[in-house]
């Protein structure tokens, strides 16, 4: 099962690596345009690890990822669990629109004072 998830990134957690030698790294995503923002953990796995470390908080993202889902129970007699995670498969960083960049190149180069003279 495929979802897609835009928002602005939280936070980027430290990579972990298993003995086995497979790598995760976890990063945290604040969705944007609704009503009430969730914040999600997505998975990084193996070679796109190198990748989420090069991620930062504050960068818009839209992402598409596997929704995973497992059974786990302690014992015979337990209940079970189910455990699900998000795990990234393509991401892009969305730039900021052009009307943002526009306001941003005039706030930083205020107009110059018209004083009425021609020149």
């Amino acid at each position: 099962m495929e979802l897609i998830i835009e928002g602005v990134i939280k936070r980027v957690n430290a990579p972990q690596e298993f003995p086995s030698g497979f790598r995760k790294c976890e990063i945290h995503i604040e969705t944007t345009g609704d009503q009430y923002p969730e914040t999600l953990a997505v998975e990084f796995l193996k070679d796109d690890v190198d990748e989420a470390i090069q991620l930062a908080p504050g960068q818009k993202v839209k992402m598409r990822c596997n929704v995973k889902g497992r059974e786990w129970r302690r014992e015979d007699t337990d209940p079970f669990k189910v455990f699900m995670s998000l795990s990234m498969w393509k991401y892009e960083v969305i730039n900021e629109s052009i009307k943002e960049q526009v306001m941003a190149k005039a706030a930083a180069n205020p107009v110059a004072k018209d004083d009425g003279m021609p020149f």
